[in-house]
C-alpha cells in the first residue's frame, strides 16, 4: 500500500517566556516590597482572581495579597511587568492592556491548588525568590477530549514530539515570566524547601489602543 502521513497540532497553547537577564538589579528591592506588604496586610487574600473575590482558597499555608492595578505597585515592578506585557509579540499595537496583580509568599509547605483565571484574557506568573525545590508550576490540558487511555496508548516519542500530555510543567527560576491564556488550568506544587518562594502573579483583559490602568 502506497501511504503518506503527517501529524498537525492544530489548536496550539501559547506560552510565553520570559528571561529577565539582569534580575539581580530588582530582586532585593522587590523580595522587601513582598515582605512590606505582608506586614502592611498580614491577613490573606483568600481569591486574586481578576473581577472575583472567590469564597475558595487557592493557597494553602501560604500568603497571597489583595490585587492591585499594576500602577500601584512599586516602580521597579511595574516596569519589569511592563516591559514584558508589552513586549509580546503575538499582540497588536493598538490594544489597551487593563492588568491587576498580586503578591504570593508560599511558606515550606505551601501549594495551589488546580484553578483558572476566569473574567481575563492573559495570565502570568514572575518568580522573585525560588529556592530549590520550591515548587514546579503545572498546566494541565484544556482540550478536555483525550482520555487518559487515549493518551497512554500512543509511544512516548509521538507523544513529546507533539507535546500530547495531560500536563505540563515549569520549574520556578528567579527572573522568569511565564505569561498563558488565563483559561488554563494550573497548580503549583508543594514549596519542598526550608525558605519562602516569592512570586507575584497578574491577570490582562485586552481591548483596543491603549494601555490603561484598572483602579
Amino acid at each position: 500500500m502506497d501511504l503518506s502521513y503527517s501529524t498537525g497540532n492544530i489548536f496550539p497553547v501559547p506560552i510565553h517566556v520570559f528571561d529577565i537577564k539582569d534580575f539581580k538589579l530588582y530582586q532585593k528591592d522587590l523580595i522587601d516590597y513582598a515582605y512590606t506588604l505582608r506586614s502592611k496586610y498580614p491577613k490573606t487574600c483568600k481569591g486574586s482572581n481578576y473581577g472575583i473575590e472567590s469564597s475558595i482558597r487557592h493557597t494553602i499555608e501560604g500568603w497571597q495579597s489583595k490585587t492591585f492595578p499594576l500602577n500601584d505597585a512599586s516602580d521597579k515592578l511595574h516596569s519589569l511587568l511592563m516591559d514584558c506585557i508589552t513586549s509580546l509579540p503575538s499582540l497588536k499595537e493598538n490594544i489597551d492592556i487593563y492588568s491587576r496583580a498580586w503578591v504570593n509568599i508560599n511558606s515550606p509547605g505551601s501549594l495551589n491548588f488546580q484553578h483558572s483565571h476566569p473574567g481575563c484574557d492573559l495570565s502570568g506568573v514572575l518568580w522573585i525568590k525560588c529556592p530549590d525545590k520550591s515548587g514546579n508550576i503545572f498546566f494541565h490540558s484544556p482540550s478536555g477530549f483525550e482520555t487518559f487511555q487515549e493518551i497512554e496508548s500512543y509511544t512516548q516519542e509521538f507523544k513529546d514530539t507533539n507535546n500530547y500530555h495531560h500536563s505540563y510543567w515549569f520549574p520556578p527560576i528567579e527572573g522568569r515570566m511565564l505569561i498563558f491564556p488565563s483559561h488554563l488550568e494550573h497548580d503549583v506544587r508543594e514549596n519542598l524547601s526550608n525558605e519562602d518562594r516569592i512570586s507575584v502573579s497578574f491577570n490582562i483583559k485586552l481591548e483596543n489602543k491603549k494601555i490603561v490602568w484598572l483602579e
